[in-house]
């Protein structure tokens, strides 16, 4: 007799183990997976099915899973996830198992449980009529195999039927206890989910806060940049009013431009070199021979794109702050050099440059950036974290150099 306890015990141990590993594996599934993510019929049958040949496995293996009755406990879980859609086509599955490994006695027998059994969570969810709790499921399971029980035990074989090999009373504890631990992994399943759409609806709204700040960011250029053009042309007004004139028609094809371009873009490095050459052209109109614009540029074939209007802001930076001040002739260089994962984009230009006090604070951090350079800094940080910020070299009397990187990724 001891030997029989302890017998049944560790078949118990082996089998509660099974039970986990296939809730765990089931709730790992795509089918339960879109079953959590958005119930529709189609995703409700499928996941049935899937219920359905997991309990089809006492069919083909009657008593494998002893203590346990799996496929009462397969049903019983069907119901309580998602009603008869689910539950059906399950019972469907392990009918049709029966009629073609046993018996058409056997099977209708089998049928005639698992319809009870469904029927009575049905019943006890609409009691209910809240979520179901892991001891709602756990007592309902061991009521529905009770129920099993005397079918199986007793009215079957009082109704004429084929005598099956009996269920014992321990597997309504065992049945219980497997529903427990299945509503446990299921439980954290769902938790799983929740807590990774969570997740998607954070940095959703994180992609929106950045793309609102850029659309902000964006917004400061334009005025800025307008404003650097406009004393470009007012001194041009003096010196030559036909150059005057023809850069006006240059700063409309700018402006014209800036509203093109999306708030939140990155365009292509050749957009941008457009607009920094439109830009240089007027600068050079007012400064004449005293400056001149070189550009060391590879072919990218469009593989670099960048904020818009950054290489300009820096363009416009290094003819305000170091060709204007400098006396004699400059150049403003724009870079870009090609590495194996970035690209590097520089503005240097050989004009006042800065005393180290002044480099110091030449990009402030700022919660409302109003200085060109320090909008277009906070802009490549929020692209491209903080790798992407301004690198600022400068001495004065020498120059200054104003440097990016761009991840190709």
């Amino acid at each position: 007799m001891a030997a029989d306890w302890l017998g049944t015990f560790n078949a118990f141990i082996e089998d509660t183990c099974v039970v986990g590993t296939v809730a765990y594996g089931l709730t790992r599934t795509k089918a339960l997976g879109a079953f959590f993510e958005g119930s529709t019929p189609e995703r409700r049958t499928l996941l049935g099915l899937i219920f359905g040949v997991l309990a089809s496995t006492e069919v083909i293996f009657p008593g494998a899973r002893s203590p346990y009755v799996f496929h009462i406990l397969i049903i019983c879980l069907a119901q309580f996830a998602g009603g008869v859609e689910v539950s059906l086509p399950a019972i469907l599955t392990v009918f049709a198992a029966g009629l073609v490994l046993r018996s058409p006695s056997e099977a209708l027998q089998t049928l005639t449980a698992l319809v009870v059994t469904a029927g009575i969570v049905a019943l006890v969810t609409r009691w209910w009529k809240r979520s179901p709790t892991t001891m709602l499921v756990c007592a309902t399971g061991a009521i529905a195999q009770g129920v099993a029980i005397a079918m199986r035990n007793w009215i079957f074989p009082a109704l004429g039927g084929v005598r099956l090999e009996p269920y014992h009373s321990v597997s309504v504890l065992a049945n219980m206890f497997g529903l427990f631990i299945a509503m446990i992994v299921w439980g954290d399943a769902q938790t799983r989910l929740k807590s990774e759409q969570n997740r998607l609806d954070a940095e959703h709204v994180r992609t929106l806060v950045v793309a609102a700040e850029l659309a902000a960011l964006r917004a400061r250029i334009r005025p800025h940049f307008l404003f650097n053009t406009l004393t470009a042309i007012a001194a041009l007004c003096d010196i030559d009013p036909r150059k005057a004139q023809s850069a006006v028609v240059r700063v409309s094809h700018l402006m014209r431009r800036h509203i093109d371009v999306e708030e939140t873009s990155l365009i292509l490095a050749e957009s941008e070199l457009d607009y920094v050459r439109t830009y240089s052209e007027i600068q050079l109109m007012r400064f004449g021979s005293k400056a001149q614009v070189l550009y060391e540029v590879p072919t990218i074939n469009g593989e670099l794109r960048l904020p818009a209007f950054s290489i300009q802001t820096l363009v416009e930076n290094a003819f305000q702050h170091g060709i204007e001040k400098k006396s004699g002739q400059g150049t403003v260089r724009i870079v870009i050099r090609d590495r194996p994962n970035y690209f590097w984009c520089a503005v240097i230009d050989d004009g006042a440059g800065m005393t180290l006090e002044e480099l110091g604070t030449c990009v402030p951090e700022e919660k409302n950036p109003k200085h060109g350079l320090v909008i277009v800094n906070t802009e490549l940080q929020s692209l491209f974290g903080r790798t992407g910020r301004l690198r600022v070299f400068s001495e004065q009397g020498v120059g200054t150099c104003v440097a990016f990187r761009v991840p190709k990724a």
